[in-house]
């Protein structure tokens, strides 16, 4: 009970740090929790499909990308309402998870990695070969519409709507964790062949995670193009992908605690290298290759493994 009545009283104080953010926050740093909070919707997808059943994946800026057209193009060319926007965006995204996910789902290790990346360098060709469509190389730009009579213009409704995607997308992943999909996700991780030999349908599974894993990195996608307002292809090249990698490896792999964490660390990141902007994916490369080597659990492992030797030493 008493961890009921502490997580509750956690999310009120989020709730209301939530509500007053907008208000206090100029205009800058509002824009980096935006993106703060849209970076850990893609870290929670990816974490489900990495961190908990064990597949590479190097295509997930793609899946955003889809995410991000698909809503773009349909605000801005039918003009449809904003949710129903979203809402199609994310299902495109997921078809693709299911498009990529059905013929990998009977690979593994490089092989898988070398499919996830062949399906991002081809996300990348349709973009540039459909410039009448997707704006190529140029770019695109987001028409701003309106959602209950609010032009998605104004800060704080985007702020906002942004939250209720993060609370949503948080709260799924905690259940799905519970869910015996979840627990299914972690056997195939630790063991395909002993995950069979228990009944775990594996090929199916493994395509369920990825279906899951896009339709978090489509909503991330939406939330992106609403908040920028432009949609540079540039941000969906392998660049991304391996950035996303960094956030899970750094907080932690198959932890919801280690996607938020690691989610938050690195994109404050380049705002502390802004004066070597430049090297941006040397530095993330140091702190992947450090990570992997002196925190293979990433930091909560690392707050972990600390937590343990306190306890052991404080009962000595």
């Amino acid at each position: 009970m008493q961890t009921n009545q502490k997580n509750l009283l956690i999310a009120l104080c989020l709730m209301c740090a939530a509500v007053v953010a907008p208000l206090v926050l100029p205009t800058y740093y509002l824009y980096l929790l935006n993106l703060v909070l849209i970076n850990i919707i893609l870290a929670l997808g990816l974490n489900v499909l990495t961190g908990n059943s064990g597949q590479i994946s190097l295509c997930h800026s793609s899946f955003m990308a889809i995410g991000s057209y698909t809503y773009t193009l349909l605000n801005n060319e039918l003009h449809w309402p904003m949710l129903v926007c979203a809402g199609a965006a994310v299902f495109i995204s997921a078809l693709g998870g299911v498009l990529v996910g059905y013929p990998a789902r009977r690979l593994s290790g490089i092989y898988l990695a070398l499919a996830t990346l062949a399906f991002l360098s081809l996300t990348q060709i349709l973009i540039e070969e459909f410039p009448d469509l997707t704006g190529g190389i140029r770019g695109l730009k987001i028409e701003k519409g309106t959602f209950l009579g609010i032009s998605l213009s104004n800060e704080t409704l985007q702020f906002y709507l942004v939250v209720i995607a993060f609370a949503l997308s948080l709260y799924m992943a905690f259940n799905i964790m519970r869910f015996p999909i979840g627990r299914a996700f972690d056997a195939i991780r630790t063991s395909p062949h002993a995950a069979q030999a228990l009944g775990i349908p594996v090929a199916r599974v493994k395509l369920i995670a990825f279906t899951i894993s896009a339709a978090y990195a489509g909503l991330a996608g939406v939330m992106f193009a609403m908040i920028v307002g432009f949609i540079d292809p540039i941000e969906f090249g392998v660049s991304a992908s391996l950035r996303y990698i960094t956030f899970i490896v750094v907080g932690g792999m198959g932890s919801i605690a280690g996607s938020v964490i690691g989610a938050v660390v690195l994109t404050g990141l380049p705002e502390a290298l802004r004066g070597i902007k430049e090297y941006g994916d040397f530095v993330y490369s140091i702190i992947l290759l450090i990570s992997l080597v002196f925190m293979p659990n990433g930091l909560v492992g690392l707050f972990q493994t600390k937590l343990m030797k306190r306890n052991k030493n404080s009962g000595a």
